[in-house]
């Protein structure tokens, strides 16, 4: 996903979608003028399950486009990177998931229950956490009742480390 993103107009189309939704092709010659490049870039971002393209033909075939789920996702992100960019609020850039593997970085290993205490949405940047393999859990039998022990994976720790480091030069 990450070449995807480093196409020239890749940033822009994402958000470009995100605000207007399923649109025609044509609609992003305002953006990307070429329209060799604008194929090869709507390729890539296609390739990485960021958009769908969808031909209809009405006379004359249409090509229009959407975001996936993850393109969704992706964008909104890269529209709050861009909305802290223009002197927006470190808080509104952060999500729950990025804050919980930056407190994961601190403390190493969390109960489970303490997370669900500073973070609201705990449970469901927990379970999508797992699903991405950035954090590891398992059972502490030795307290009763059993608690669920959080922690970085070896990934997990690179992803907070760079996570961090972004919250740094955000707060300068």
């Amino acid at each position: 996903m990450v070449e995807a993103l480093r196409e020239r107009h890749a940033s822009e189309i994402l958000i470009f979608l995100l605000d207007q939704g399923k649109i025609k092709k044509t609609d992003l010659l305002e953006i990307v003028s070429s329209s060799d490049s604008l194929s090869n870039t709507l390729r890539k971002l296609q390739d990485n399950g960021l958009i769908t393209l969808e031909s209809k033909v009405i006379g004359r075939k249409i090509i229009y486009i959407g975001l996936t789920d993850k393109g969704q996702a992706v964008a909104e992100q890269l529209k709050k990177a861009e909305q802290v960019a223009e002197g927006g609020e470190i808080s509104e850039f952060l999500t729950d998931d990025m804050k919980i593997l930056i407190y994961l970085l601190n403390e190493k290993e969390t109960p489970y229950e303490s997370l669900k205490g500073k973070f609201s949405s705990a449970y469901s940047s927990v379970s999508k956490l797992k699903q991405m393999g950035l954090v590891d859990a398992r059972i502490d039998n030795s307290k009763f009742p059993k608690e669920e022990i959080v922690s970085l994976s070896a990934k997990g720790k690179k992803v907070a480390q760079k996570l961090k480091e972004i919250e740094e030069v955000l707060e300068e």
